[in-house]
Order: C-alpha cells, then structure tokens, then sequence
C-alpha cells in the first residue's frame, strides 16, 4: 500500500506548532508519524524541504518576532525565552532570516513589515580502485536494474557475509587509514577486487558527528577469517531503493542522499530499520571519480 507520508507527518507537525519551545523527545515524535528515529529526520527533510531543526528554530524565530513588535521587550530577554544562549546568537539568526536586527524589528512601526520579511526569508570517499561487472551481478537478484539513473529504484540483496573496518567519527573523515588497512589485509587472500559498501549506522542529526559509525566493507566467502582490526559481520539482505550515480565531487554525496529520500517519498514506499549504504562499483583514485549506488532499505 502507498505510504501518503504528508499525511502521516501531519500530526507531527500540528505537535511541534504547539510545542517547538519545549524539549524534543525525538523518540515520542518520531512515534506519531509510525517512523524510527533514525529515518524520521530524512523523511521529514523530503516532504517538509527544511531539516527539523531548521523547521524548529523557524517557528522559534517567527515567534520571538511577534513578540519584539507586540511587546517591545529586551532582545536579550526574547532571546532565552526562545532558546538562544545570547542576545547576539539571536541577532545572527535573526538577521540571517528576516534580513534585519531584533532590535530593528521590534522598533519599526509598521506591522505589516513582519509579513513582507517572513515572505522574503531564506527559507569522496578515498578508496582504491574497487568492484567489477562480474561481482556487481551476484549481489542482487535483478540485474536488469544496474545502470545509472536519475530515478530510485527497487532491488533485493542477497544476504552476504562482510569483512569490515569500523570508522567512528564525522561520516566522509578518516576512510582513507581504514580503507587502505582493509584492502592490506584482502590483497593477499585475492579479495581486493571484491563489492565495496559503505554502511552507515547513524543519523548525522540524531548522534553527534564524533560518535557517528561507518564501516567500511568488502563482501567475502562465508568461511573467511579475519584478524587485528579487521572484523566480520552479517549483511542482511532484504529490499533497498537504489540510486546508482556518477559522483565527481565529496559534496555531491549528501545531495545523492536527498535525491533518494525525495524519490522514496513520492513513491509512497515506507522505510526499514536497517541501515542505509553506499555500493561502489568503481572508483577513480586518480580523478576521484565514484560510480556509487546509494542504498536506503525498504519494507516488503
């Protein structure tokens, strides 16, 4: 059945207008759209076209707004009511938003200047070269769906068995140390030519980018033995979205990422807990270039 995700997100955004100077229990409000923390935020990204943060601190900066020209307070005091650390951090995010000073604001005499400034408001991975036609077809069931597109598409993965390298930190840093300790270790046991992913286990907007998780794989035989910082772990398996790209440059990865979340929104399809990966097919070390599906799973 269709997913009408502006529908499910609806009671989440009735509760936030009513509550977005409370504290954010983001478990309870990922709840009330039937979605895990871990996907809420991207969905909420695609179907709303603003972060939750961004959604929050917009509402917060409308209201501290109606309160400087109804009640002519001191900015310093709005800005705590609203939860900025200072006067000047609410004057930065003020500005950066309506185009003017709190002050400035709270001092104009014409109310209908609030709604011309809220209608003007500004709303590469390193990696060595990696995979090849023949292991690019054993890893899904559809073969037929393996060329680039502009569109997501729907594939079943068979489950793998994964050697890998854990990364912990902000996603895109340290991959170059980790990647070149695992394909020292495959290189000898033939396996440097094997399907690369990139699996992604947390939320950059949930968990702080120090503790955020990447491992980095390769898909080897079931019997394969692992030793020092190389371990091994189950990939499940199961129903993705997949968008396959060219990327030329590091900052076209979180637009890709975008890209998809959109396409799963319109298709109406519901996301899986499992995690979201990067499959690369090939990888220009010399020109950076990556061939990459990006990988979100999906429910049967």
């Amino acid at each position: 059945m269709k997913v009408d995700y502006k529908k499910r997100l609806l009671p989440v955004i009735r509760f936030l207008e009513a509550n977005f100077n409370e504290p954010l229990n983001l478990i309870e409000v990922a709840a009330l759209a039937n979605l895990s923390p871990y996907h809420f935020h991207r969905m909420f990204k695609a179907v709303q076209q603003e972060t939750l943060a961004d959604f929050i601190r917009r509402l917060r900066l409308e209201a501290a707004a109606e309160e400087l020209f109804k009640a002519k307070p001191p900015v310093l005091n709005v800005a705590l009511d609203y939860g900025f650390s200072s006067s000047q951090s609410l004057a930065k995010a003020f500005k950066q938003h309506f185009g003017v000073t709190p002050s400035a604001f709270r001092d104009c005499e014409d109310w209908q200047m609030f709604g011309q400034l809220s209608r003007s408001s500004k709303i590469g991975h390193t990696l060595r070269k990696i995979g090849n036609a023949d292991r690019d077809t054993e890893l899904y069931i559809d073969s037929t769906t393996s060329t680039r597109s502009e569109f997501m598409e729907t594939q079943y993965f068979e489950r793998a068995k994964l050697a890998y390298v854990r990364v912990t930190g902000p996603y895109g840093e340290g991959y170059e140390p980790a990647a070149g300790k695992l394909y020292q270790w495959a290189g000898p046991k033939g396996l440097a030519e094997a399907t690369c992913l990139f699996i992604y286990h947390d939320n950059p907007e949930i968990t702080p980018a120090e503790k955020c998780r990447t491992d980095i794989c390769l898909m080897v035989p079931e019997d394969t033995t692992v030793q020092g910082d190389i371990e091994l772990q189950d990939f499940p398996g199961g129903n993705y979205g997949v968008m396959r790209k060219t990327i030329t440059d590091f900052s076209q990865y979180s637009g890709a990422w975008d890209d998809i979340m959109t396409d799963m929104i319109n298709s109406g399809l519901e996301p899986d807990n499992r995690p979201c990966f990067e499959w690369y097919h090939t990888y220009d070390q010399e020109h950076h270039i990556a061939d990459v599906s990006f990988c979100t799973p999906i429910k049967a």
